[in-house]
């Protein structure tokens, strides 16, 4: 979350750790406004609950809203930021003091809540904000899609606009901007999206996956992507100041990407999720004979990796894996059909791994 504007008008509600807080916004929490540990000091405190009763804008978390200094405040307006993340009994919490308007802000064709497997079969995992965005129309609710994105090429917002928002994203940036950055990569010169296909087969016997032959392979792409196209000084750095985040579904596969690839950022699907960065390296890992995806199965992680590159997508994975197999009805026939769309619409590059040490790559 962004400074607040209006600082004379913000008080962050304490209700947990100080250190949980982000260090550029703990300045305006309860504590540093009393300047002392409201948990011990009960004149801090009382001076702490004036200061929210006076407050126009309090910012908390859902959960936040009914505990310690907000345990008895009440809420005319109620404004969810991440509200598709959010069990639907979380949202709830805020709405039930005194809420008279509530704006639920959110992305439902993104990742949902991350809950317990078996609180996904009775629906635990879907929010207030996606039940209510999917409803009919009603008296008295009123649902609206900000539709123009400001962050990708409009070559890669294409797809996911057209396979995840019913065709309804718009992109306000222009063709000629968001250059790829100048690298030894092998760019095509009309497509940002990249498939690089790798056969090498998942390992197999425990429940985090990984693959050794993706990892290699990706090391190379981070060396092409992190050398200098050009011999000029100038150039180079310009080359090397571009961001890059390498995401994979699998805890092992990042382990194993973090040790190989020092210095870049190696992140899940789900932790990187509102993040962005120039470059974005997708390591898919699965790769076996009965066409087994997991976690690719869900779309909405697929979305997520799309929509976090502003200049260019570099694709890692195997083709039949991802699209092939017996039929497994419903979403996972849903799922393949849209990994062959993607597959379709990245341009193929072959990039042969390299056994040799990777030079450190540049800071994302």
């Amino acid at each position: 979350m962004s400074s607040p504007h209006f600082i004379h008008t913000v008080i962050f509600a304490k209700h947990s750790k100080l250190s949980k807080v982000a260090p550029d916004l703990r300045s305006y929490t309860c504590d540093a406004m009393m300047g002392k540990d409201l948990s011990s000091n009960v004149a801090a405190r009382r001076k702490a609950q004036k200061r929210i009763k006076e407050a126009r804008l309090i910012f908390t978390t859902c959960i936040g809203a009914s505990l310690g200094l907000l345990r008895s405040e009440s809420f005319d307006v109620v404004l969810v930021d991440e509200a598709s993340q959010q069990t639907e009994p979380a949202t709830l919490v805020p709405l039930v003091k005194g809420c008279s308007r509530a704006i639920l802000v959110g992305d439902h064709v993104q990742l949902r809540a991350t809950v317990q497997k078996n609180a996904v079969l009775t629906g635990y995992d879907i929010s207030l904000f996606e039940r209510h965005y999917n409803l009919p129309p009603r008296k008295h609710v009123a649902k609206a899609m900000l539709d123009t994105q400001y962050r990708m090429h409009r070559t890669i917002c294409e797809f996911s606009s057209n396979e995840f928002y019913e065709g309804k994203l718009k992109t306000a940036v222009a063709h000629d901007s968001r250059p790829l950055p100048l690298s030894a990569f092998p760019w095509p010169k009309k497509n940002r999206m990249v498939w690089i296909e790798c056969s090498s087969e998942e390992d197999l016997g425990r429940q985090s996956k990984a693959n050794t032959g993706q990892v290699d392979l990706c090391k190379r792409v981070i060396q092409l992507l992190s050398t200098p196209a050009y011999e000029s000084s100038s150039k180079a750095s310009d080359s090397l100041a571009s961001s890059i985040a390498i995401l994979t579904p699998y805890t092992r596969q990042r382990e194993a990407l973090g040790t190989a690839i020092p210095n870049l950022e190696v992140a899940s699907i789900d932790g990187f999720q509102g993040r962005e960065a120039d470059i974005i390296v997708f390591v898919t890992v699965r790769c076996n004979a009965s066409c087994d995806i997991g976690f690719l199965a869900d779309m909405r992680r697929l979305n997520v990796v799309m929509t976090r590159a502003r200049c260019g997508v570099v694709v890692i994975g195997h083709k039949n894996t991802l699209t092939g197999g017996l039929s497994g009805g419903g979403d996972l026939d849903n799922s393949k059909t849209i990994w062959k769309k993607l597959i379709k619409r990245c341009e193929d590059v072959s990039i042969e791994p390299k056994t040799s040490a990777i030079e450190p790559a540049a800071e994302a």
